[in-house]
């Protein structure tokens, strides 16, 4: 087919137009891909720093947690992991407010992870604050994506327990047990648990239980002496002094023992 002259005129204008709109296209979209790089690049930095600032914080340089966390922060306003190592950190730093803020909002922002309510439930305990603690880590317990529930619901029973509420402590630590019959920390618990309820025989199997598994710690000791001394075994209660005394010696509960003696 033979065009007119106007009619190629047009096609030849109808052509620009088309290749500006192309090109406009092509800018639009390195734009949006430049943009979209640049926000998987502060994602990246702000992930790195978070991890930073929990090592540290892990490792007591409250400093330097504090600097890694508020650049990740910076980077990103909504990662999860900066913000519940942020609670974790006001907390140290006796921030309350703060830190349950930052604590609340992580886990708003990623409710797969249950270590978040774990985390927050610690901190809510540490405030008094037992009802809320414990829904907290019955939380985390139930958590299908959560790996070691134990640690949860040992948390509760500690929990309960340090409030007095021993038929609550009771439930949660033998959850904890019958969850993992090998973990530790729920063994010393509950001969605690049992010590301060009056049944001295019982705490004695619990806490021989937990020597066959976990190493000994201040906590441990201490209470492997009143165990011993409730059960009327002086010469075990007398043991665990001198190793308290020996290996720990700048322990809380050494010096309490000492002060007692």
């Amino acid at each position: 087919f033979v065009m007119s002259g106007q009619t190629g005129l047009k096609m030849k204008k109808l052509a620009k137009a088309c290749a500006v709109v192309a090109l406009v296209g092509v800018v639009t979209g390195c734009a949006k891909q430049g943009a979209f790089e640049h926000l998987s690049s502060d994602r990246k930095a702000s992930e790195f720093n978070a991890e930073l600032g929990a090592s540290y914080l892990a490792a007591g340089e409250l400093e330097n947690a504090e600097l890694k966390i508020e650049r990740a922060l910076q980077q990103d306003p909504s990662n999860a992991l900066a913000l519940n190592t942020n609670g974790k950190l006001r907390a140290a730093l006796d921030q309350p407010q703060e830190a349950d803020r930052s604590f609340q909002r992580s886990i708003r922002l990623d409710t797969k992870r249950a270590e978040y309510r774990n985390n927050y439930g610690i901190f809510l305990c540490d405030q008094g604050r037992t009802a809320e603690a414990i829904a907290q880590f019955v939380a985390a317990a139930e958590n299908k994506f959560y790996r070691t529930p134990e640690f949860a619901l040992d948390n509760a029973g500690v929990c309960a327990l340090g409030a007095r509420q021993f038929v609550e402590a009771d439930t949660y630590l033998r959850s904890a047990i019958r969850m993992n019959p090998q973990f530790p920390p729920s063994l010393l618990h509950m001969a605690e648990l049992k010590l301060k309820s009056g049944d001295a025989e019982l705490a004695d199997a619990y806490y021989s239980r937990f020597l066959s598994l976990g190493r000994q710690s201040p906590r441990s000791l201490a209470t492997g002496i009143e165990v011993k001394r409730a059960v009327g075994d002086g010469s075990a209660a007398d043991n665990y002094a001198q190793q308290l005394i020996t290996n720990f010696p700048r322990s809380s509960q050494a010096r309490t023992f000492l002060a007692s003696s």
